[in-house]
């Protein structure tokens, strides 16, 4: 079959797939546990590595997959949510899985679905992609796998696999409140719920006290071990795409880690990978310092402080949550040094806006709103202008009816030494990257 031909039929089963979400639905789980069963548990395969929480996961993943990447074993990654492409979500060695490999993975899988009475259809897309990730990683003989939760823990398809090695819960914060619940304890509550019996719950010391009490107290019930030490951080250098950081703990001591990432709040997910790279030295799994430090080198997240354009230097972070956008916000303060910033945003309405834009605010020379792909759920354009004028009357705010012509109106105003920060939601970010992809 030609690459076209491929390509078309991908197209059209990725049309036909279930597109809800079903998250919070309790009866997801045990169904697909029944599936991943009568696959033969795939997921028995090789060593997988749970990473749940709210913010995070993605680039303790990626850091943590370079990682064993660079000691060369054969790495499996799923995340979510793709930017570019659906097939990023379904890595192995950092490359996606082809789209002849994604309808191959589907056809083993399917009939054993129909065994089980059901139709493709009774799958959301979000499964169908959890599940494909398995087979394929089987097929592939992977020896880890990545694989980081998509929403909360309890209800979420990645629940139904069988005890990890190692579950990881990065920061644990207020998001997705009409799903996992209003409180911290609640949500920490809903994410706990992937610890296994034989896994090691390795967490940040810095955890909120209400989020650590819930993970604590599962690890108990489970009866694993739970793996939160003290580490200091401290950034020896940032700069645009580079930081230093030092990192020591009673148990490791690294006196210089270079990563190719910005954002100060990704010290914090670097003592949380070193922790894990600890825990995994512990089960006699061979990582040498080499390894870690080269493989640190290697990691690029395009979503998160990631800086896209060097003229003006533009950077491009999904904060869309208070707690992302204190991380964002603290990064840029001690990143900009003086630099008049012009501000791209656009959020779901859903989340909590005002409390965002508080934060932003005080670093904006300029706001240009943008509403996200997303009708279902974005907040008009026009709307955030309204509340930006509203929380702050001095602000420069101007509506946008698309990202590139937010582009093009933040470069015409910037002054000579300015930059401009681009956040809000994944599908802004995926806007910013479809247009940067158009222009190449």
């Amino acid at each position: 079959m030609n690459q076209q031909a491929v390509h078309q039929l991908y197209q059209q089963l990725i049309e036909q797939f279930n597109q809800a979400r079903l998250v919070g639905d309790t009866n997801r789980v045990p169904l697909l546990k029944k599936i991943v069963a009568a696959l033969g548990h795939p997921d028995q395969g090789y060593h997988v590595i749970h990473i749940a929480g709210t913010n995070g996961k993605g680039s303790t993943g990626a850091m943590l997959s370079a990682i064993l990447e660079q000691q060369g074993y054969q790495v499996g990654r799923f995340n979510s949510p793709a930017i570019l492409n659906d097939r990023e979500q379904i890595q192995f060695n950092h490359q996606w899985i082809s789209e002849a490999e994604f309808l191959d993975s589907y056809a083993e899988i399917l009939p054993v679905v129909k065994r089980l009475g059901l139709a493709s259809t009774d799958i959301s897309i979000f499964e169908w992609q959890f599940l494909i990730s398995l087979i394929w990683y089987q097929n592939q003989r992977a020896d880890y796998v990545i694989l980081e939760a998509g929403l909360g823990g309890l209800t979420d398809a990645t629940n139904a696999i069988s005890a990890p090695q190692l579950t990881i819960f990065t920061k644990i914060a207020m998001d997705h409140m009409q799903i996992l619940g209003d409180t911290l304890t609640k949500i920490a509550t809903q994410k706990a719920k992937i610890t296994k019996p034989g896994t090691t719950v390795v967490t940040l010391h810095d955890q909120a006290p209400a989020a650590m009490t819930v993970l604590q107290s599962e690890a108990t019930k489970q009866g694993v071990k739970f793996v939160a030490p003290v580490v200091e951080t401290t950034i020896l250098s940032r700069q645009p795409g580079q930081m230093t950081v030092s990192v020591h703990s009673a148990a490791f001591d690294w006196p210089s880690v270079t990563l190719k990432l910005s954002g100060d709040f990704q010290a914090q997910n670097l003592a949380l990978v070193l922790t894990a790279v600890s825990v995994l030295r512990h089960q006699h799994v061979s990582l040498t310092d080499s390894a870690v430090l080269t493989g640190l080198t290697q990691v690029s997240l395009p979503d998160r402080f990631a800086v896209v354009a060097q003229t003006p230097l533009t950077i491009v972070d999904v904060a869309h949550n208070p707690d992302g956008m204190a991380a964002l916000t603290a990064s840029l303060g001690a990143f900009r040094q003086g630099r008049p910033v012009t501000w791209i945003v656009g959020f779901l309405a859903d989340k909590a806006v005002s409390e965002m834009l508080t934060m932003l605010l005080p670093l904006a020379n300029q706001v240009l709103t943008v509403t996200p792909a997303n009708p279902a759920r974005a907040l008009p354009a026009q709307q955030l202008t309204q509340q930006i004028q509203a929380l702050s009357p001095q602000t420069t705010v101007m509506t946008m009816n698309s990202m590139a012509a937010a582009v093009t109106q933040a470069k015409a105003d910037l002054p000579a030494d300015g930059m401009i920060m681009v956040a809000g939601s994944f599908y802004v970010a995926r806007e910013l990257a479809e247009m940067m992809e158009a222009e190449r």
